[in-house]
């Protein structure tokens, strides 16, 4: 079984979204994603623009399929700057919300280490870092990746996989959040 990067960040916003969707068939659409896919058309042609930016960047590679047996991953990755050795994993965010290194979101940071995971598989490397670019505040954000991020993400799809093939709908406590979510009408106690 194959979990989509993208369902760890719906994962950790609340279970019931992974069991909604993968369980019950639920489908997620926000006008929001179509705006995203021309800004990431945007984003593309920018990074490829800048590339001498990247002090060094040899390659910039966008919008990559990717997938991993080791986790058990599949996902599309933004973009991906190479420099030498190094691969650099990019995410553009589309959020209001100002990201600052360190009040990142973690349902995000631990999508980004999907990301990193990913990379490390497929290119066969080691990936210290990700970055994220925030379209509204205009602004880049360096993400460290450390070991027990890995290992984090391996207890998160392991819980991700248990809903699923277990068919398991998810106890949670009421939040704030139910009101912000896509499930908010079929979701019941």
């Amino acid at each position: 079984m194959m979990i989509n990067a993208g369902d760890i960040s719906q994962y950790l916003y609340c279970p019931r979204k992974i069991y909604f969707m993968k369980v019950m068939g639920a489908k997620i659409t926000r006008p929001k994603m179509a705006m995203g896919q021309e800004i990431h058309e945007k984003m593309y042609d920018n990074l490829k623009r800048r590339k001498k930016v990247w002090k060094g960047a040899d390659e910039v590679l966008e919008n990559v399929y990717l997938e991993g047996v080791r986790y058990g991953l599949k996902g599309y990755v933004d973009a991906i700057i190479r420099r030498g050795d190094e691969y650099i994993p990019v995410d553009f965010k589309f959020s209001r919300f100002e990201l600052e290194e360190g009040g990142l979101f973690y349902n995000w940071k631990m999508q980004l280490v999907a990301y990193a995971v990913l990379v490390e598989e497929n290119y066969n490397t080691i990936v210290k870092r990700v970055l994220i670019y925030s379209t509204e505040s205009k602004k880049w954000i360096k993400v460290e990746i450390s070991p027990e991020d890995r290992r984090a993400l391996k207890r998160i799809l392991e819980n991700i996989k248990e809903i699923i093939l277990g068919e398991k709908y998810p106890t949670i406590k009421k939040s704030r959040k139910c009101g912000y979510c896509e499930m908010d009408k079929i979701c019941v106690d």
